[in-house]
């Protein structure tokens, strides 16, 4: 059984290295603005966002289910819940829920939700730009459903289904996109590694048509989602009643932008108190990023904070709870 499961990761892994080319083309190193529904790269939950997002071989509680739905069968409690706060960009407001509910011994299913949205805007026009006192909204949403096993006690599959929909204006797309993910523990002391890829699905464009030349009706034009590529490892290497201390190498092969390399370390003092802090190279927007978190009796309370450059800064609020 055991050479079975190193032998699937192996042909997983390797299927899914073999089909970056047809999943990532390479475009050159800049791929900016070429995907749709781009609020599902926003990091969610502050323990992850703390950590510069190199998670997804840490992920094990509710958060997993935006990062890696094979952590999901990690959570040792029957239920494990999240709800996550964000002050984005731009007066951009993120809200955030996940749930996972473990069924028998090796079967979890998890429940997700995200909402981004920003103030009313008004409208202006070349006429009057200092505005026509209308306004339109902006908004995002998703739903996802998720199933996760636990085939060994040490490798684990997940899959997620989810609806999104983005809004502006009068326009409207929808989509349905997958998630895939395995987590593997090697047997040396800690040490795990995971692969995902994330919003896998076909190309969306606005519903409805636009009007060319003044006659003729067409279609918008279509574009991918924002394919994520994410293989990562971490270890513990210190861990006592007292000292934790974990880190994380994460490499990050995005659809619509250059490849990346994040890494993060926590730091836990009394399984109560615990530290972060994490650095993505390469990316040109973001760089380093901190965080704390206190669990206590089953409550967890998590606050990250990153840098954005021009951008300015982002920060998470997030709250656990798991029985």
């Amino acid at each position: 059984m055991r050479r079975l499961i190193l032998i699937t990761v192996f042909i997983f892994s390797a299927q899914l290295l073999l089909a970056q080319n047809n999943l990532f083309p390479r475009l050159g190193g800049q791929r900016a603005g070429t995907s749709s529904f781009s609020f599902l790269k926003i990091d969610i939950g502050a323990r992850a966002h703390g950590m510069s997002g190199a998670y997804t071989a840490i992920a094990d509680d509710a958060s997993s289910l935006f990062w890696n739905p094979a952590g999901a069968a990690r959570s040792p409690e029957k239920m494990s819940t999240m709800i996550d706060q964000s002050r984005w960009i731009a007066d951009f407001q993120l809200s955030a829920f996940a749930g996972i509910w473990k069924i028998g011994q090796v079967h979890y299913i998890g429940l997700s939700a995200l909402a981004l949205y920003a103030p009313p805007t008004e409208i202006t026009t070349e006429y009057r730009p200092g505005g026509t006192g209308e306004y339109f909204n902006y908004g995002d949403i998703l739903l996802g459903l998720t199933y996760a096993i636990r085939m060994t006690d040490r490798f684990s599959f997940g899959i997620t289904s989810k609806l999104v929909e983005e809004q502006l204006a009068e326009l409207k797309m929808r989509n349905v996109l997958i998630d895939l993910g395995t987590y593997y523990r090697t047997g040396y002391k800690d040490l795990r590694f995971a692969v995902s890829l994330l919003n896998f699905g076909a190309p969306a464009r606005p519903e409805g048509y636009f009007v060319f030349d003044d006659t003729t009706q067409t279609e918008y034009e279509a574009f991918a989602p924002p394919t994520i590529f994410r293989l990562s490892v971490a270890h513990e290497w210190l861990q006592s009643e007292r000292h934790e201390l974990t880190t994380a190498i994460q490499l990050n092969h995005p659809v619509d932008n250059a490849e990346n390399i994040s890494v993060g370390l926590e730091y836990g003092l009394g399984q109560v108190l615990y530290l972060r802090t994490g650095n993505s190279f390469a990316d040109e927007v973001r760089s380093w990023s901190v965080g704390l978190g206190v669990k206590w009796a089953g409550f967890s309370f998590d606050y990250s904070y990153a840098d954005m450059a021009d951008l300015n800064r982002s920060d998470h609020l997030s709250l656990g709870w798991t029985f």
